[in-house]
């Protein structure tokens, strides 16, 4: 049996397939960033302050964490699985015209598209790095990253 689930306004979806989660955020009168089963049961607000326009949600399965970019507030942060352990990975706001939109995870990089400056930006998280990965996009919008190897072992982490 499944649940439904309402929705003032969402805006970005992730899922943990092999673990039956999904995750996702609502940009409603009161944003936040819910968790469920994908069967809609067990629904939980993960992270429900100090947000406005949460764009796009990126898994990191191995380390058990959600990384989300906020267009509004120009951040990027993070939190575990069950919505601990806030974590800010980049701020945005100091820096000329950035807009993030979507946001992926490879590895230790974060790539995130960027509405204002029309590109692709890396965040290497390991040394701290940032570079322009794409310039001259138009309105660059979502952006996945695929590892094969990942893909096809079939790994899985199982949430706590």
């Amino acid at each position: 049996m499944c649940t439904a689930i309402v929705f003032l306004k969402p805006n970005a979806i992730s899922r943990f397939l092999n673990c039956r989660k999904m995750y996702w955020s609502d940009c409603g009168s009161s944003p936040k960033i819910e968790k469920s089963n994908m069967d809609g049961t067990d629904r939980t607000a993960i992270v429900s302050f100090g947000l406005k326009w949460v764009n796009s949600l990126a898994l990191d399965f191995k380390n058990k964490l959600l990384y989300w970019c906020d267009a509004s507030l120009a951040l990027i942060e993070r939190v575990d699985l069950q919505g601990n352990n806030r974590v800010l990975v980049l701020n945005l706001t100091s820096e000329k015209y950035h807009n993030p939109f979507g946001l992926a995870l490879y590895q230790d990089a974060l790539f995130w598209t960027d509405w204002s400056s029309q590109s692709v930006h890396k965040y290497n998280m390991t040394s701290t790095t940032s570079e322009v990965f794409v310039y001259g996009m138009s309105r660059p919008m979502e952006i996945h990253m695929y590892d094969y190897n990942t893909i096809t072992t079939g790994m899985c982490v199982t949430p706590t």
